[in-house]
């Protein structure tokens, strides 16, 4: 374990020297618009995931899961990949500190628990939704399986968020 946290402090160390990351931390204005970019993407990302979550975990039973994420689903997508570019950016101006920054390898983990569960959502409770007649898209609370992947999303991005102020901290 010690070699490969070893080889990946080398791997983040070479990013850091990078004549690219170099350019994005000496820059007076490219590091905070990368900051804001993803910052105003992890708005958007946490907005649309918090409507569609909270009808997951039965609010709102008035409206149409199908149509709530259909409409939500092309912003949270353009946010992740907002997020996860301007993410990648910010990594390369300080990789070497990163690397070694405990709240940043948590907030990689969460942000990989999310996406695991975005993705059990989608190929499992999600799929059932019109594998029974009438399904649970309009008025009926959602199998307690969505449910709870909504609680673990919410969870999960709001430690995201929560790991990555830390990360200026630990």
């Amino acid at each position: 374990m010690s070699a490969l946290l070893a080889q990946w402090a080398e791997w983040a160390s070479g990013l850091a020297r990078l004549p690219f990351s170099a350019a994005l931390r000496s820059s007076a204005w490219a590091y905070p618009a990368v900051e804001i970019v993803h910052l105003a993407g992890m708005a958007l990302l946490f907005g649309s995931i918090i409507v569609v979550d909270m009808r997951l975990a039965g609010l709102g039973r008035q409206l149409p899961v199908t149509l709530l994420l259909r409409h939500a689903l092309p912003f949270s997508v353009a946010a992740f990949v907002a997020v996860a570019g301007s993410g990648v950016l910010l990594f390369l101006a300080h990789a070497d500190e990163l690397a070694a920054n405990p709240a940043f390898l948590v907030k990689l983990c969460l942000i990989a628990l999310a996406l695991a569960n975005v993705l059990w959502f989608h190929t499992g409770p999600y799929r059932s939704l019109r594998a029974v007649q009438g399904g649970w898209d309009v008025g009926t609370a959602p199998p307690a399986a969505a449910r709870i992947s909504a609680i673990v999303s919410v969870v999960a991005w709001s430690l995201v968020i929560c790991a990555g102020r830390l990360i200026a901290y630990v």
